[in-house]
């Protein structure tokens, strides 16, 4: 993948794909032709003059309301974190991160600071997956340790994600995963452990939340913590993570975030992990 040329794609036609999407509002939209939700941008196809499709992922000035929002709720959430609301430094951030963790991946920036382009990955978001009644409790389970070792490996590159959740991540139809949408930070007065803390409560939160019900996948919400952990397999960081919770009581922007389905599942959800760390910082 890494041989394609994303500068093929016409300077024209990346402008028209820009200014078509300036009106267009992108809270709570989701494209009707794949499985990419977005809050704050917008997601669209676009080829490069031959068979190769690639995404071209835009900020319309819309973007401004919902970031301003979304910044909002963070701070009221006390997540000590933002949305980059510099659209320049949100590309390359993106891009950047996207090339560094998956160097077969095609992304660039564009002369646009509120668009870059990036080659299509062929799979489904994990959220939808780990949703699906056709899938396996077995898949879904091998799906899970994928993605937790995916971001395992973000920290071992000295990179945090800031918002790993199901919906930030793609199960590809190769059975890879790829982490997308770099465009949280934390406030920089955060220790690289917490940054790394934070990470790894919002997957796991996110994981739990991927099921209406506890045990759906066979596993209860102790053992399913345990799976996540053992996959994760950095003790320093599960310990400082036991010893340092941060969890967001504060309930419904963190309950769309985080992609739970109830809020009495959000709060089951972080009463179940707040005991796994006490017994955690038992043993």
């Amino acid at each position: 993948m890494a041989d394609k040329k994303l500068r093929k794609v016409s300077l024209k036609e990346l402008s028209e794909k820009v200014d078509e999407s300036l009106f267009e509002n992108p809270m709570f939209k989701k494209e009707d032709n794949n499985s990419y939700g977005h809050f704050s941008s917008i997601i669209k196809e676009i080829r490069d003059g031959g068979e190769n499709t690639h995404l071209i992922k835009i900020r319309p000035p819309l973007f401004y309301l919902s970031g301003f929002f979304s910044n909002l709720t963070r701070f009221l959430s006390g997540t000590e974190s933002f949305k980059i609301m510099d659209n320049e430094r949100w590309g390359k951030r993106e891009v950047e991160h996207l090339k560094r963790l998956n160097p077969d991946i095609s992304a660039e920036t564009t002369p646009f600071d509120n668009a870059f382009l990036v080659e299509k990955i062929d799979g489904s978001v994990v959220f939808d997956i780990l949703d699906s009644n056709t899938i396996s409790n077995e898949k879904k389970k091998e799906v899970i340790g994928q993605i937790v070792k995916g971001l395992r490996n973000i920290h071992e590159k000295d990179l945090y994600h800031g918002e790993p959740t199901t919906q930030n991540c793609i199960y590809s139809k190769k059975g890879e995963i790829y982490w997308i949408d770099f465009e949280i930070e934390y406030h920089e007065d955060l220790t690289d452990d917490e940054k790394k803390s934070r990470d790894l409560e919002q997957l796991t939160l996110s994981i739990l939340g991927a099921f209406e019900e506890e045990g759906e996948i066979g596993l209860d919400d102790h053992e399913l913590i345990g799976l996540i952990f053992d996959s994760y397999g950095d003790e320093e960081t599960i310990s400082f993570f036991a010893n340092n919770p941060n969890l967001p009581l504060i309930g419904p922007y963190r309950i769309y975030q985080l992609s739970f389905k109830s809020g009495i599942r959000f709060y089951q959800a972080q009463y179940t992990l707040l005991e796994y760390l006490t017994e955690y910082n038992t043993e």
